[in-house]
């Protein structure tokens, strides 16, 4: 077949479908144009929120704030903020904050980083504890092995070495009416004379 041919072919098969064709084009039409459309606003969408973005955080600075606040994290805020604004936008204090040495009418910076303290009770309680146990045991070392010849019983002062019976109601009696001041004043008590005291002065106390 001549091109000729081909062309009168094709003319005559677009003249007897022109309207299916026209129909065909117009729906072509309709999808490009709906898919430029729909690529126009994606772009100004895309646009207006990075325009939005922009606009949200202008003028503003980031702080984070942490530690004993109901909500710690980054906040955006004014650039003349104070501290106390900030723990406002974040819900305020918890129970156990520690504001002390926190100063609320500080203005803020950006990039600046707040950290609100715990009331620290038990750590100051171990640490009295401590103190007074150290007392204690300080006190108890001091008299380690030694018997106070001012509250000992009986039984307990007959473990000194050559203190019987009758040592140790002596001893008794005579702290019921006179309290033992140093050692040395167990010298006093009847029947305890020089050697008695030098076998027994390392052996005890009086408080």
């Amino acid at each position: 077949m001549s091109i000729k041919n081909k062309f009168c072919s094709l003319k005559n098969f677009i003249l007897k479908n022109k309207s299916i064709i026209i129909v065909v084009l117009i729906f072509i039409l309709s999808i490009v144009s709906l898919i430029i459309q729909n690529s126009r606003e994606k772009a100004s969408i895309t646009i207006n929120e990075e325009e939005l973005q922009k606009n949200k955080y202008e003028g503003k600075i980031a702080v984070y704030i942490s530690g004993e606040v109901k909500n710690p994290g980054v906040y955006y805020i004014e650039e003349d903020s104070r501290v106390v604004d900030l723990v406002q936008i974040c819900g305020g204090f918890t129970e156990d904050a520690d504001i002390s040495e926190l100063n609320l009418a500080e203005k803020l910076s950006d990039a600046e980083k707040i950290d609100v303290p715990k009331i620290i009770i038990e750590e100051e309680i171990d640490v009295l504890d401590n103190s007074i146990l150290g007392d204690i045991q300080e006190s108890e070392d001091n008299n380690s092995g030694l018997i106070n010849i001012n509250t000992a019983s009986k039984e307990e002062l007959k473990e000194l070495k050559g203190i019987g019976d009758t040592l140790a109601d002596n001893i008794i009696e005579y702290r019921n009416q006179t309290k033992f001041e140093t050692i040395e004043d167990i010298l006093n008590v009847n029947g305890i004379g020089e050697s008695k005291f030098e076998a027994i002065r390392e052996y005890i106390c009086v408080n």
